[in-house]
């Protein structure tokens, strides 16, 4: 009980440096303006999945993998609806460049590391904490050098094709894996939880706008080319 305690709090904390990172990162834009309403919804989010998790009321015990599967997709969902259809949100996230998109990415390096911490100590079960930390791990880094590259102003795009598809399908991998194979073991309230509802979907929208701004750029490439040939 004190090691799920713990680790609850270690993944708040996690929580709290990946918004605080977000924010950041965001501030980029408009001379540095930082976004303290975003913030401050991002910690109401927290708090509330916090008070979910910690009195195990945000799902039943005995949830089937298929049903929070189901329910992991609707909240990504509900995330893409809020960023995409606010239309002050809407105009934050898709002005933001390569470089910023694949920035955020970048904290998910900290994330692999306590999946491995957490695997080591017998919070999750070991194959699968190995795993899922090095993947992390893995598509952190992978964003940071293409987002590196593309700050540096080098031809990038299969850099950032490559580190979109591997995040996503990183994080599609785990939340199918974590449903539908380990559930039972990590339980559905359990610290895991807390990047499966949090960061998760973010990252997932980030990959996912990146693609949309590089296959516009692509599109606007071919576009010219084309009257140029005519």
């Amino acid at each position: 009980m004190t090691t799920f305690l713990n680790f609850n709090g270690f993944m708040i904390g996690l929580d709290s440096l990946m918004i605080i990172y977000t924010l950041w990162i965001l501030s980029f834009q408009n001379k540095h303006k930082f976004h303290y309403g975003i913030g401050l919804a991002l910690f109401i989010w927290l708090a509330m999945l916090h008070v979910g998790l910690s009195t195990k009321s945000l799902f039943p015990e005995n949830i089937s993998g298929i049903v929070f599967l189901i329910i992991i997709f609707i909240a990504v969902g509900f995330v893409g609806s809020v960023l995409l259809l606010t239309p002050a949100l809407r105009r934050i996230v898709l002005g933001l460049s390569q470089t910023q998109l694949l920035l955020i990415q970048g904290i998910r390096v900290f994330f692999g590391a306590s999946f491995l911490m957490q695997a080591s100590l017998g919070a999750m079960p070991l194959v699968f904490g190995v795993i899922d930390g090095w993947t992390h791990i893995a598509a952190g880094f992978f964003a940071l050098v293409a987002a590196c590259s593309v700050a540096s102003g080098l031809n990038t795009v299969r850099q950032i094709w490559f580190a979109n598809i591997f995040g996503l399908l990183d994080i599609l991998i785990v939340a199918s894996s974590l449903s539908l194979l380990i559930l039972d073991e990590i339980t559905p309230h359990g610290s895991m939880m807390y990047a499966v509802f949090l960061p998760a979907p973010l990252w997932l929208w980030a990959h996912l706008i990146s693609i949309y701004q590089l296959l516009q750029t692509e599109k606007s490439a071919n576009q010219e080319a084309a009257y140029y040939v005519n």
